[in-house]
């Protein structure tokens, strides 16, 4: 499958990816195989690449403000061990690409690992704020950016901690033109600035920044850790960990 409609279709969990808490797009561009892609299409503002994508994420984005938000509303410790499954998989697509287990590499996992641990916190314990100033989401699409793109860190927490995640949901949801275009124009702003910098550490220091990911993705489960554990959490972890590897065994 070539062309818009692969990557239409490729951008789709993406966008679902970015509105979960502690999932992480970039992670899912990853294994996905579209990751450098996209990076560099954002870098050069490559239409071709972007339009199909984009159209992609905002259809997953809808769909999943309609669906599986109200999952985690209804069912949020079933749904935070499907999300940790997700995420621990997630560790060893990057992992792979780690072409050697050094020092370096080693400490640039803990460091990962750190960072992502002491960002993250409880999801569901950061409250939404009540009425949020409009040029909060602007502010909020522009450091959201930055975790949209880069594997291990999740868009979605990043607004929860903000106290923009309901906001934002709500707007996708229910179409709030406003703040829909305010949130939009700050991702593409971040998007915009950090893609040339994450696409000279792809070029120069690969395996490097694989190990640093790897490490972000570890310590970002944190977020999702479930309240209670029992069968049902043990069985919806495993499947979780499954799709993200079925996805990777169907793109390599």
């Amino acid at each position: 499958m070539d062309g818009f409609l692969e990557l239409f279709l490729k951008g789709i969990p993406l966008g679902i990816a970015n509105t979960l808490p502690g999932v992480s797009g970039g992670t899912i561009a990853l294994i996905l195989r579209i990751y450098e892609r996209l990076v560099r299409g954002i870098k050069r503002i490559n239409v071709v690449v972007l339009a199909p994508v984009g159209l992609g994420a905002v259809l997953g984005a809808f769909v999943s403000s309609k669906l599986i938000v109200n999952l985690l509303d209804s069912y949020p410790s079933l749904m935070f061990a499907f999300l940790l499954g997700l995420i621990l998989a997630s560790s060893k697509i990057t992992g792979q690409e780690i072409e050697e287990f050094n020092l370096n590499s080693v400490a640039l996992i803990g460091l990962g690992l750190v960072v992502a641990y002491f960002y993250s916190g409880e999801v569901a314990q950061v409250a939404s704020g009540g009425q949020i100033n409009l040029s909060r989401f602007f502010i909020g699409g522009l450091i959201g950016s930055i975790a949209m793109i880069l594997p291990g860190i999740s868009g979605g927490t990043i607004l929860v901690m903000l106290g923009l995640y309901q906001g934002v949901i709500g707007a996708i949801s229910n179409l709030e033109l406003l703040i829909l275009v305010l949130f939009s124009l700050g991702i593409v702003s971040g998007l915009l600035l950090f893609s040339w910098l994450l696409s000279f550490l792809l070029v120069r220091f690969r395996s490097l920044l694989m190990a640093f990911l790897t490490g972000l993705i570890l310590g970002s489960s944190r977020s999702v850790i479930p309240a209670t554990i029992g069968l049902a959490e043990v069985i919806m972890f495993a499947l979780g960990g499954f799709c993200i590897l079925l996805l990777a065994v169907n793109e390599q």
